[in-house]
């Protein structure tokens, strides 16, 4: 039988998808020349981030870097602050729209495993493909609030949202929800920053496996510690 916890966590991944349908119908289709444009400005912060610190490069450097003109930079941005943060927000508004998973017609005992790790599979394997940006943004180089801002968003949109919508569930909570959001969203980015300074050692699919099982069913017992460590009471 499933403990509260776990019924949290399969829900939210289950739910997930009908959360974020309903927002993205809502956006416009960015052109594709935008698209293109700010991944070429995007590139070039990331490549300049390897050498300096965010607070000392320029948008000259920038747009230099991007083979652009500074006229293209300001019909999109206000300033280098603007840029940092739309990136920043574009990145995670992806990453987001990537890792949730599709719905599915199954009966919801067969998928729950299932969902949690291809979603978390999509998660590691989208980092990865952008692992040159996570790099230099999780690093000291980088924004400072970028890690916050991906705690953040984390947490409310794809863990806040949905636990606040499952009454049943809470009820059932051994713990403050805030504590449970707080704990997974923290212990799954700090996996991804060991996993970023590793130089990904490895793959996508055993990152997503091995968070998929401590997710469930906690580290101590994925660990094999249940019977070889004294609880600190």
């Amino acid at each position: 039988m499933a403990t509260p916890i776990q019924v949290i966590i399969i829900c939210l991944i289950l739910n997930n998808s009908d959360t974020r349908r309903a927002t993205m119908t809502k956006k416009e289709k960015v052109d594709p020349r935008i698209k293109r444009t700010n991944k070429y400005l995007r590139d070039a912060l990331v490549e300049l981030l390897k050498e300096k610190d965010v607070t000392s490069i320029t948008i000259q450097e920038i747009t230099e870097k991007a083979e652009l003109t500074r006229g293209t930079f300001y019909l999109h941005y206000q300033d280098k602050q603007d840029f940092l943060m739309q990136s920043m927000n574009e990145v995670l508004e992806e990453l987001i729209e990537k890792v949730k998973p599709k719905q599915n017609n199954e009966d919801s005992a067969a998928v729950e495993e299932k969902n949690e790790s291809v979603s978390f599979l999509k998660l590691f394997e989208f980092i990865y493909n952008h692992a040159d940006y996570f790099k230099v943004m999780l690093s000291d180089r980088g924004l400072p609030q970028f890690r916050s801002h991906m705690t953040e968003i984390v947490k409310k949109r794809v863990y806040g949202e949905l636990i606040s919508s499952i009454g049943e569930a809470e009820d059932g909570l051994d713990i403050p929800k805030d504590i449970l959001i707080s704990y997974i969203t923290s212990a799954h980015i700090g996996v991804i920053c060991s996993w970023l300074e590793s130089d990904m050692k490895f793959s996508p699919a055993f990152m997503a496996e091995k968070l998929t099982s401590l997710t469930l069913l906690g580290p101590i017992r994925v660990a094999g510690l249940e019977n070889k460590i004294k609880l600190p009471y």
